[in-house]
């Protein structure tokens, strides 16, 4: 076991795009961190640096360095333990060097050596931790930077140039390295098919994910998906109003999924878990400023508009996921299954069929994401929010809709994007979501906070980059699904 072997095991431990993706980001970050010095020339023009190195590495380790654990799981039940030595070596070999530029840089202009490097710890720590938690776990960490400004005022949370804040951070660097060491030992002896669903480390989906694909989140078969749910939560379907007088309500129960038709105890059924997961930190908030803020009208109205703000904002999210990987998913499969549906009554003849699927395919997710969109412009409107704030908020929830469109006409006209590529839109959107979630909250109060002018010029850059993305994939859909003769045509 040497270096290059090392330095090599990510690489044969997950699929080649996702390591270039994730090396053309950390460039990215790397270039934008730069430039931004260069022009600024400000006195905090190193944190900045820091924070986007940082970030960087949070996703390299969430999504690429993390594969590394596959290579360990492999290992412990190939009785192979020369490669589990390595899998180890690997991953600290990385930490190492991840850590390294940020000490460089620190010593080079003479920032907090022990602050800035626990930044860039603690984020490498994020990310791994994030592979390896369980996946109801970790659909949640996207809040954790909006939780953290939300409650560093009532939670006394240092700031990075409070004294306090090197020994905080070096806590809670030690709590996510017991949690690492301990989920990694746990999924590493843990046998891969009892780790199935939900319970299951998101590192194990990348696999199953087939990445040439995408075919789903969770990387598992729909049919499968179904078997390995308890009785209790088994789809309750409302049949009552299918035929050939229906083909819409027709062609839903064919698409299944959350398209699928249910009774009330169905609705109900699906909505549990996610209501449970969603009422922890949400329980959490509300009991930690009732204390501070008392059952004042204040209090009522902040907690109103951060929990219908980011059940919108991450729930458009969560839809527009949904419904890529579950369409996905249908037009992948090269069998018999999704030509058979050209023969349901009552849908005409081709150019009608497409026009049946095109409607009942974008109805529901469009039609939640506007509901969406208006929820959170009503529930901001009484505090007089700034325009570049409700600019914001706006621009990402509509991008969410066009990226949406592009990619489900894309993937039912045949010309679908490449795994990467679709990974690559999909997560930039939750990022520049992600930077609008503190937004609704800071509007509250007699005083709302008014966004930077830098920080709103970088994010409209951003947008206006997906945007022009999003506006040459519709492009390229949009032609494909116009010369597709039909539309039940599998890509597989």
């Amino acid at each position: 076991m040497n270096a290059g072997t090392l330095l090599l095991t990510p690489w044969r431990a997950c699929h080649k795009a996702m390591g270039w993706l994730s090396l053309g980001i950390l460039g990215l970050c790397i270039a934008v961190a730069i430039g931004y010095a260069i022009i600024s020339g400000r006195d905090n023009a190193l944190w900045v640096t820091v924070w986007l190195y940082s970030a960087a590495q949070f996703y390299l380790w969430a999504f690429f360095l993390s594969s590394i654990t596959l290579l360990a799981v492999d290992a412990r039940w190939l009785c192979l333990p020369g490669m589990q030595r390595a899998a180890i070596g690997a991953v600290l070999l990385y930490a190492v060097l991840g850590l390294l530029p940020t000490l460089v840089l620190a010593l080079l202009f003479g920032g907090d050596v022990q602050a800035i490097c626990l930044i860039t710890l603690l984020c490498i720590l994020g990310g791994l931790s994030f592979a390896l938690l369980p996946r109801y776990i970790a659909i949640f960490m996207g809040l954790l930077p909006a939780l953290r400004n939300t409650l560093a005022g009532t939670l006394h949370l240092p700031g990075v140039s409070d004294p306090r804040f090197v020994p905080w951070a070096a806590t809670l660097a030690l709590i996510l390295v017991v949690t690492c060491v301990v989920r990694w030992r746990m999924v590493v002896t843990t046998a891969p098919q009892h780790q199935l669903g939900l319970g299951g480390a998101m590192v194990l989906q990348y696999r199953r994910s087939q990445w040439s694909g995408w075919g789903g989140m969770n990387g598992i078969d729909s049919t499968q998906q179904v078997r390995q749910r308890p009785d209790w939560m088994q789809p309750r379907p409302d049949l009552r109003r299918v035929g050939p007088q229906r083909p819409d309500t027709s062609m839903r129960v064919a698409l299944g999924g959350w398209y699928l038709p249910k009774t009330w105890m169905g609705h109900l059924q699906s909505l549990a878990p996610t209501l449970l997961a969603t009422g922890v930190p949400f329980a959490v908030m509300f009991l930690i400023f009732s204390q501070d803020h008392g059952m004042s009208v204040r209090f009522w109205s902040m907690i109103a508009v951060m929990m219908v703000s980011w059940v919108c904002m991450f729930g458009s999210l969560g839809v527009m996921f949904m419904t890529v990987m579950l369409m996905q998913q249908r037009w992948r499969k090269n069998n018999a299954e999704l030509p058979l549906l050209a023969l349901m009554p009552g849908l005409g003849d081709a150019e009608a069929a497409k026009r049946h699927l095109l409607v009942t395919m974008l109805r529901r997710p469009i039609t939640a994401q506007i509901l969406a969109l208006v929820a959170i412009i009503a529930i901001v409107a009484f505090a007089h929010p700034s325009s570049i704030s409700l600019l914001l908020i706006v621009i990402g929830q509509l991008s969410g809709m066009a990226a949406l469109v592009a990619c489900l006409l894309g993937i039912v006209g045949g010309r679908p994007l490449p795994g990467w590529a679709t990974f690559a839109l999909m997560i930039s959107i939750s990022v520049l979501v992600g930077c609008n979630s503190s937004l609704p909250n800071s509007m509250v109060g007699h005083h709302p906070w008014v966004p930077a002018m830098s920080f709103v010029a970088t994010v409209l850059a951003a947008w206006l980059i997906v945007g022009v993305a999003i506006g040459w994939v519709f492009r390229r859909s949009w032609i494909a699904w116009r010369m597709r003769p039909h539309a039940f045509m599998p890509n597989g």
